[in-house]
């Protein structure tokens, strides 16, 4: 086969074309790719990003309604504004149940630097102050008999001394407590 002019201006041709189509085509459709597949990367990447937040957000639904369970729980340990009464009486009964002589149980004005509770809120506490005599072991019996009351009460203050004149083990407890509960919706 000749190669004459003709031949070498076709193949220039081809090889013109095929250089061309690289320079005007194949190069931008590449560049092109590129950027489709760096933008694909960062939506994937926004994509992994909001899927761990929405599984968050599950866990958030779980920790809700577990907290809601445990103020369900706890509002079911404060008696009302009302029963505060049947709380003391609760508590005398207790000492006396446990050999111990009640000297006296009252309330307490409760003041703003004692408290735990929002002067505003729903609850609020009440302070009592306790003067008991007898045996240490009725009065342990009565601190364990308090504890497993269904209320929720802070013991603030105890001082314990030894009765003189008084059989062995024989004791007085000074005792400042504080039981918490829901005020009345009315007031």
């Amino acid at each position: 086969m000749k190669f004459g002019l003709r031949e070498i201006v076709f193949v220039g041709l081809l090889l013109g074309t095929l250089g061309a189509s690289w320079f005007f085509v194949f190069r931008p459709k590449r560049a092109q790719n590129k950027a489709m597949l760096a933008e694909i990367a960062t939506r994937q990447e926004k994509l992994r990003k909001l899927n761990q937040a929405t599984g968050s957000i599950g866990d958030l639904k779980a920790e809700v309604e577990s907290l809601r369970k445990a103020i369900r729980f706890f509002r079911s340990k404060l008696p009302s504004e009302e029963q505060m009464d049947q709380v003391l009486r609760e508590v005398w009964r207790l000492a006396l149940a446990n050999r111990l002589n009640a000297k006296s149980i009252r309330t307490l004005p409760l003041r703003d630097e004692q408290t735990l509770t929002d002067p505003a809120g729903p609850y609020a506490e009440q302070p009592i102050s306790m003067k008991l005599e007898g045996p240490f072991e009725g009065f342990y019996g009565f601190l364990l008999a308090l504890e497993a009351q269904p209320r929720i009460m802070r013991v603030r203050e105890m001082k314990i001394t030894k009765l003189a004149r008084a059989p062995e083990g024989h004791m007085r407890a000074e005792c400042k407590m504080s039981v918490f509960f829901e005020r009345s919706r009315g007031g």
